[in-house]
């Protein structure tokens, strides 16, 4: 088997987004589509724990409401089943994903939010899981709904996976990706034959013809 440990994002991957972003946006006052966590680490002492403060409500109701991808928990369990790794990669806060966690238990050998540093796209994040696992970038498949999801990988050198809705568009930063899928469970399928399926790229260079 080519990969040893997946590597999986929280919000948009394994949970459906509930995460209601114009509004925070419009709440931080935050005008430019900038990465929100960036952005809010510019900021003055006091202008910043407002904008932490902001967040961190606006997550919390997120984690209590947002649902479950659906057959997310079957997945990880079959993976783990046939002897892989599994970790939890995230840029939400520590709370945020043990609300999730809590109401849907799904078992991680390495759980990271926001909480360790660095965050995504930064490849310390994913490196130091396989560093704690004892698994090499190069057996390590990070999956994925965003743009910091690809890059994290690009920056480790592991692989990825870009999951799609499946009627979704194929964004701009698709040829970041190794793969891309619509549906979690045809995971298992790529880890079966991962010569089978399109690599990001060539759909990506479909698109622009």
């Amino acid at each position: 088997m080519k990969y040893e440990l997946i590597v999986f994002d929280m919000d948009g991957t394994l949970t459906l987004d509930a995460l209601d972003f114009d509004t925070l946006r419009e709440e931080l006052g935050l005008q430019v589509r900038h990465p929100i966590l960036e952005w809010i680490d510019t900021l003055d002492m006091e202008k910043r724990q407002e904008a932490w403060d902001t967040l961190h409500r606006h997550e919390a109701i997120a984690a209590e409401k947002c649902q479950l991808r659906p057959g997310a928990d079957s997945v990880i369990q079959r993976l783990r089943d046939r002897g892989l790794k599994t970790a939890l990669l995230s840029r939400n806060s520590q709370r945020s994903v043990e609300t999730i966690l809590r109401r849907y238990p799904m078992f991680f050998d390495r759980v990271a939010s926001r909480d360790q540093m660095p965050i995504k796209p930064a490849a310390e994040s994913i490196l130091k899981i396989c560093r704690a696992l004892h698994i090499s970038p190069d057996k390590t498949l990070m999956v994925g709904d965003y743009v910091f999801d690809l890059q994290v990988a690009n920056n480790a050198g592991t692989h990825s996976v870009l999951l799609l809705e499946p009627d979704g568009a194929i964004p701009d930063f698709a040829h970041q990706a190794n793969y891309v899928l619509r549906s979690l469970e045809d995971i298992e399928n790529l880890l079966n034959a991962p010569d089978s399926f399109i690599n990001a790229q060539t759909i990506a260079g479909a698109i622009k013809q």
